[in-house]
């Protein structure tokens, strides 16, 4: 018997200490539950009020210019805020490719796609009189720069006028942009022009030689492997690829003869004009490549010219507040620190894609 009731007190503290951990455990475990739930929910709040404020002040304000959707929003920068009419700056600063993570300029990269986003959702608002490309770019990607050129001729077939100034780099992919606006008006010291047309491609095959490393392609034809840097290239090979450069820089060529009314095309093509070569602000003046040499305060003047507005106030597009854009960036903070290094090439290209993009640098 005093064996039995001593084993009974030394399992009774076992269990009650048990149900004292599992307890906490629930109560650590509901607390932090309670605290995401809080901030889900503060959140949602504060973004519902938010958005109803908004409301209710478009509506006693209606002379300021509307949002751009639950994405992106306005921001108001100069001029006069009481004016009901908006001229937008929208900033190309960086590498154009197709797609990349949002960063609205903050980034060495400018996606395509959220460029002409947002010059859609301005075309659709009534407040927008006019807009501004403010542009500090080496180019791109062909497609990319493409669709935002595209992007800015669906502006002006709505009456809307568009302003191209240049900052210190508008250059190829850069300028073809602004080739699409109704005025450029780059800076004296603003390095562009670079109309042409880069392809590349890394060849390795005589470094595998010396190692004894060698590839062996399988291809459905003789040029599915094109570009291949485990071999020479061909004869033919180089034809190819060259007629498909050649097609893309006609177009290119074309593009800046109907955006430019004193230059055709053969005083493009086979001139200094065309040959990929850099220019100053200043000498791109003398070849009617820019309408005019001038600043920030000169390009608002002038798209205010073009609209007929003399009131306004100035803009420029932010990012809304959404839980999505919080994290995205917080994303962007906690991203590690990118150094370029004196004398590295301040961009890389991919291999067997077409860029207008100027030559130096590489």
């Amino acid at each position: 018997m005093n064996g039995q009731n001593i084993d009974q007190n030394y399992s009774r503290p076992q269990v009650r200490s048990s149900g004292f951990m599992n307890s906490c455990l629930m109560m650590i475990l509901g607390f932090a539950l309670g605290c995401v739930l809080l901030f889900i929910g503060s959140i949602i709040i504060i973004k519902s009020l938010s958005s109803g404020v908004s409301n209710v002040v478009g509506q006693i304000a209606s002379n300021k210019p509307q949002s751009l959707g639950d994405k992106y929003r306005y921001k108001v920068i100069s001029g006069s805020e009481q004016s009901g009419n908006g001229i937008l700056v929208v900033p190309v600063n960086g590498i154009i490719i197709g797609r990349v993570e949002p960063s609205l300029g903050g980034s060495q990269y400018v996606s395509a796609e959220e460029i002409c986003e947002i010059l859609e959702l301005a075309g659709k608002n009534s407040m927008i009189k006019g807009i501004i490309i403010s542009i500090d770019s080496p180019g791109g990607e062909v497609v990319a720069s493409d669709k935002i050129y595209r992007a800015i001729l669906d502006l002006r077939k709505k009456r809307i006028p568009v302003v191209a100034q240049m900052g210190s780099l508008a250059a190829s992919g850069g300028y073809y942009v602004a080739a699409g606006c109704d005025y450029i008006i780059a800076n004296p010291m603003t390095t562009t022009g670079s109309i042409g047309v880069i392809m590349s491609a890394l060849k390795y095959y005589q470094l595998m030689e010396k190692i004894g490393v060698a590839t062996e392609n399988y291809t459905s034809g003789a040029m599915k492997d094109m570009l291949s840097g485990s071999r020479p290239t061909g004869l033919e090979e180089k034809t190819l690829v060259q007629q498909h450069v050649n097609a893309v820089y006609d177009q290119f060529v074309q593009i800046v003869a109907d955006g430019r009314p004193k230059l055709s095309i053969e005083k493009i093509k086979g001139t200094e004009i065309g040959d990929g070569r850099i220019f100053l602000g200043t000498q791109a003046k003398e070849l009617d490549l820019v309408d005019a040499i001038g600043y920030e305060e000169d390009a608002v003047n002038k798209v205010a010219e073009l609209a007929g507005v003399a009131k306004y106030h100035v803009v420029k597009v932010e990012r809304g507040f959404s839980l999505m854009n919080l994290l995205m960036s917080a994303e962007t903070v906690l991203k590690p620190t990118s150094i370029t290094l004196p004398g590295a090439a301040p961009y890389k290209l991919e291999m067997g894609k077409l860029y207008f993009l100027p030559n130096f640098g590489q």
